[in-house]
């Protein structure tokens, strides 16, 4: 067969025929299991992940009933009644959860999360939530981690979200640094929207890293790749990928996810609206308090652009939405189901 191909002039792409809809089974982590203990504080999300409450430094809480002197939720930042009951960390005097904040869905633990497993095993991860009759396109959720993990609030819980509203929604899996490339990730976003076309229009929404592998595979691969776009607090700018100090890589990896990770420059001149700039109808939510994405430095130069470009049906959101990482609070996703909507997105019905 390869011989075949060959003599046509072309060779199968690996990539795309890796990519396959539903859970894997790869019991392969993504980083080794004796690292787990130092992995990032917005991997290992102690405070969110798993059944036993912890704080944010993965400490166990405790029962109290609330006292004058106790802080606010660190969640609400409202004031507990006072005797209600209160999770409190005896290490971490700040920290504190009201009973409303306490029975908050939680993110699954490490060990069973299945962004965290599979590294050379892209998928499509599908919601729960049954697809009905009459639904129209495709939405595809990438989750961002800085292109060597993937974060778990980005994923599954905004696929169910929207798979609730009546949207078909899916999770992209896609392959991170340093074993992979920036060609291989976009790769995995071109089959996926390629591999769902037929069920109408697709759009692909990214979150940070997620982002900006959505905008840079339009730029690289050309608008017809998606039909839609929601870009939330995106990475524009990737020039902090160029810098030791301020790429964000982890590990043992570091080397090698710098050395890999210079080819996540090659779409910026495209995405602050230089040439090869091109992008689909676009929905944008940008935090003025987000210091990792400031809008000013990305969200705000690619809004720009989709203007100077003057492409139609673009809608952005720019105001307080939180601190980089907000996921889906703030007020944002609600506007985001009018207008997937309004772009032939959802039930018929709707």
């Amino acid at each position: 067969l390869k011989t075949c191909f060959a003599a046509m002039g072309k060779l199968p792409e690996r990539s795309s025929r890796r990519l396959k809809v539903g859970r894997c089974t790869s019991q392969k982590p993504i980083v080794k299991r004796e690292l787990w203990p130092y992995l990032p504080n917005w991997i290992a999300l102690y405070a969110e992940r798993g059944s036993m409450p912890k704080c944010w430094e993965g400490h166990r809480l405790q029962r109290e009933h609330c006292r004058k002197s106790h802080p606010t939720c660190t969640y609400c930042e409202a004031g507990a009644k006072l005797r209600s009951t209160v999770l409190v960390c005896r290490k971490c005097p700040w920290w504190l959860i009201c009973s409303q904040c306490a029975s908050r869905p939680r993110l699954p633990s490490l060990r069973l999360d299945p962004l965290f497993f599979g590294p050379h095993t892209p998928r499509l991860l599908p919601a729960t939530e049954a697809v009905a009759d009459g639904t129209r396109g495709s939405l595809i959720i990438c989750p961002g981690g800085n292109y060597q993990f993937l974060v778990p609030h980005e994923g599954l819980p905004v696929a169910e979200f929207f798979a609730k509203k009546g949207f078909r929604a899916m999770v992209l899996r896609y392959r991170l640094l340093p074993k992979y490339d920036f060609d291989d990730m976009q790769q995995d976003l071109v089959s996926a929207a390629a591999m769902l076309r037929s069920k109408g229009p697709v759009c692909a929404m990214g979150f940070s890293a997620g982002g900006h592998l959505v905008a840079s595979t339009v730029a690289k691969h050309g608008v017809q790749v998606l039909d839609a776009q929601a870009l939330i607090y995106p990475c524009i700018d990737g020039s902090d990928w160029a810098s030791e100090e301020s790429c964000g890589f982890w590990g043992d990896d570091f080397e090698e996810c710098f050395r890999k990770g210079k080819s996540l420059q090659s779409t910026r001149q495209a995405l602050l609206g230089g040439p090869g700039f091109a992008a689909p109808p676009s929905f944008l939510v940008s935090s003025t308090k987000d210091e990792a994405s400031p809008p000013r430095e990305h969200t705000d130069l690619y809004a720009l652009a989709l203007q100077k470009k003057r492409v139609k049906h673009c809608t952005y959101l720019r105001r307080n939405f939180g601190p980089h990482g907000f996921g889906m609070s703030g007020g944002w996703t609600e506007k985001c189901v009018a207008w997937l909507h309004a772009r032939g997105f959802g039930r018929t019905d709707s």
